[in-house]
């Protein structure tokens, strides 16, 4: 019996599975004790069509993808600039005409166009806050603001009082804000909660504060750390924990250098005041002619502020981890720094109309140089509780989080 007579039992010829095979008599054939020859691995070819609909029932959904190795999914970003700006016109003009009120709307507005203009294996983001929420944080605020500023201006008690009051509802603040935001912010049906964890907020917002003077700013960078630390590692998505696992060197390298960027443009500008100091003994110069100092100066706070950004961009995320899930980050300090350069010049150059261009260009920038890797399906990630306990928690989170503007 040759081996083309016999077919192998497991063959995936489109004959044998076309129809059912019908009962037969037994013959010489289906008696026979010879066993079929098994065909070698190497022998089955793949099918590589994608139009084959038996191929696209045996590809698994975009988030069961990952049990085979590490892929990465890219972070898509579908704003367009013509549609932000038909939402921040209108934000800007109703913003002035309520005097401020419309804020809050303004905020939501603009986070929803935002955050629902991202996406992640095929799924968008969404923001589902209630500007009544955020108004509350902003009149809370500024109560602060006008009591600290009028009433302390006639009786300075108050305004140490108010100052006192402020500082020790610091970490209650940062708190509140995150949980709001977190809170409603969604993925795939899935709310971002916040662990509201006041004491550690106590910690990093007002008693590490206290070596920085101490230690003459060099634990600035540390600081700045604690906070990213705090901010990321007590975030959750359903039951799926963020985590931050990042060295403080980085941080302790780019402020260094953006210390000194704003070093050599305050020296800058300081040389530009002395040469019109020795040229007029005796004068001194007016706020006006202060002008080039504070722009010298204020071009070197643009771009160490870009630079730490881009600089902390990657290290933030290459160690920032969703349980065993994590992310890949590739953006260029070079090429942000250009970008943002770019974006500056437009906003001055058209007296602010390019701001929606320039924060649709550089979202879109940032969001592509961003990478996520899972570990095993996502689609593992459940809601926290049960239907009753998840109700609960939710009403609380609504009940307590409002918005400040951090």
């Amino acid at each position: 019996m040759s081996d083309e007579s016999v077919p192998p039992e497991n063959s995936t010829s489109p004959e044998a599975t076309a129809e059912p095979a019908l009962p037969s008599t037994p013959g010489p054939e289906a008696t026979s004790t010879i066993p079929p020859p098994l065909a070698p691995p190497a022998a089955v070819e793949p099918v590589t069509n994608p139009s084959d609909p038996a191929v696209a029932l045996a590809t698994p959904p975009p988030l069961s993808q990952g049990g085979a190795g590490p892929v990465s999914h890219p972070i898509l970003f579908h704003g367009r600039s013509e549609e932000y700006f038909r939402i921040w016109i209108v934000n800007t003009l109703l913003t002035l005409v309520t005097l401020g009120v419309f804020l809050a709307w303004a905020k939501v507005r603009k986070r929803r166009y935002l955050r629902g203009s991202t996406e992640l294996l095929g799924h968008r983001f969404d923001y589902r806050a209630d500007p009544a929420r955020l108004l509350v944080g902003h009149v809370v605020v500024l109560l602060l603001f006008l009591g600290y500023s009028l009433f302390g201006a006639v009786y300075p008690v108050i305004q140490f009082g108010v100052l006192a009051v402020a500082i020790l509802l610091l970490p209650w603040i940062v708190v509140r804000s995150f949980t709001f935001n977190a809170h409603n912010t969604v993925y795939r049906g899935l709310r971002f909660r916040f662990n509201t964890s006041l004491s550690a907020a106590l910690k990093v917002y007002l008693l590490e504060p206290l070596l920085i003077p101490v230690t003459l700013g060099f634990y600035y960078p540390a600081w700045q750390r604690s906070k990213r630390e705090y901010a990321v590692g007590n975030h959750r998505l359903g039951d799926a924990y963020f985590r931050f696992e990042a060295g403080v060197g980085r941080f302790y390298s780019t402020y260094l250098l953006a210390g000194v960027i704003l070093f050599v443009a305050a020296m800058i500008g300081g040389v530009i005041i002395a040469v019109f100091v020795t040229r007029r003994t005796g004068v001194q110069p007016t706020l006006v002619q202060l002008i080039p100092f504070f722009i010298i100066y204020a071009f070197g706070f643009y771009v160490s502020r870009h630079l730490i950004y881009a600089r902390l961009f990657n290290h933030v995320w290459n160690h920032t981890r969703l349980d065993d899930h994590r992310f890949q980050a590739s953006l260029d300090p070079g090429k942000w720094l250009g970008l943002q350069l770019t974006n500056l010049g437009a906003i001055v150059g058209t007296a602010g109309l390019l701001y929606p261009w320039a924060m649709i260009r550089a979202q879109r920038y940032a969001a592509s140089c961003l990478r996520f890797i899972p570990h095993g399906p996502v689609d593992a990630i459940q809601r926290v509780g049960s239907a009753a306990g998840s109700a609960t928690g939710d009403m609380a989170a609504e009940f307590i989080g409002l918005d400040f503007g951090l």
